[in-house]
């Protein structure tokens, strides 16, 4: 299978997991920030979150392969790429609605993209570089460290008939970080000289599982509370920035080789950063959106 291959299949099972989620999010009783024992209970005894959570680590497995291939400025316009079919179930399947602002968002996303995707040119061959501990750790603990005390001490329930619904752009932006995080030491783990079981006595499996675990349950908190296809675009962007950028750095993978292609990513990141700003940050009331009060707090089947 192709690094490309890889990446549009991992795309595929990742935002399909999503969609699951969403399913899970919908029918599970109110989660809290600030109840993380009670919320993990919660969601690993879900089985629809369960199915979707396994096509997401099929996903993540398909990622370790096409970063093993594929330069991060490649894989990366690829894996937003999934956000398409995402907005097309958000919209068909859950209802949701976008205003003009938040289609111009979506828009300026695609432009995003687009530059980034000019920039590339003929990137090198992947090359493994080993990163010290330190150096992960210096880039991860504040991306996963930041969201979770955000979820633990200033997690609130919108109470009130004349509360303003918000739009999930925090929730998309805390969980973004940590997902990040995780495809941060994913592409670590792809680079990885160890096989097999070696790769235990890596720090790459650990932070994995810890920041994915820990952006998935804040996602679905927003899931609950807010509409999917603002939740997921607002990860999806910040994740993906993030690893672009971060891992850029990290990996030592290089920029582009001409002022021009510099130019286009650094105005790709530009307008992705404006379209993430434009989303509103309350819902419009009379849009169908889902909240923590309105979630399911039983389960069937």
């Amino acid at each position: 299978m192709t690094g490309a291959l890889a990446a549009f299949a991992a795309t595929a099972l990742y935002y399909l997991g999503f969609a699951i989620f969403k399913v899970a999010a919908d029918r599970t009783e109110p989660l809290r920030g600030n109840r993380i024992v009670h919320m993990v209970w919660n969601v690993l005894t879900d089985w629809i979150f369960v199915v979707g959570l396994c096509l997401v680590l099929g996903g993540l497995s398909l990622q370790i392969v096409a970063l093993s291939e594929v330069p991060l400025s490649v894989a990366v316009p690829i894996f937003v790429s999934g956000l398409v079919p995402l907005l097309v179930i958000a919209v068909v399947f859950f209802g949701e609605r976008l205003t003009r602002r938040e289609w111009l968002s979506l828009l300026l996303i695609a432009v995003a993209m687009l530059l980034i995707a000019l920039s590339i040119g003929s990137p090198p061959p992947i090359k493994a570089t080993a990163v010290p501990a330190w150096k992960l750790a210096a880039v991860v603990i504040p991306a996963v460290g930041l969201p979770l005390l955000i979820m633990i001490f200033g997690d609130y329930r919108p109470d009130g008939r004349h509360a303003r619904p918000v739009s999930g752009i925090a929730y998309g932006l805390s969980a973004g970080l940590p997902v990040g995080a995780a495809e941060l030491a994913i592409k670590g783990w792809s680079d990885s000289h160890e096989q097999a079981l070696e790769i235990l006595r890596t720090p790459y499996p650990y932070v994995t599982v810890v920041a994915a675990g820990l952006g998935f349950g804040i996602m679905q908190l927003g899931f609950q509370r807010s509409r999917v296809s603002i939740v997921a675009t607002v990860m999806t962007i910040s994740a993906k920035t993030y690893l672009l950028l971060v891992g850029t750095l990290l990996y030592g993978e290089p920029w582009p080789d001409d002022g021009g292609r510099v130019a286009l990513r650094l105005l790709g990141f530009g307008v992705a950063g404006a379209a993430v700003l434009l989303f509103p940050r309350h819902d419009d009331p009379t849009l169908p959106s889902q909240h923590v009060e309105q979630a399911g707090t039983t389960r069937t089947g």
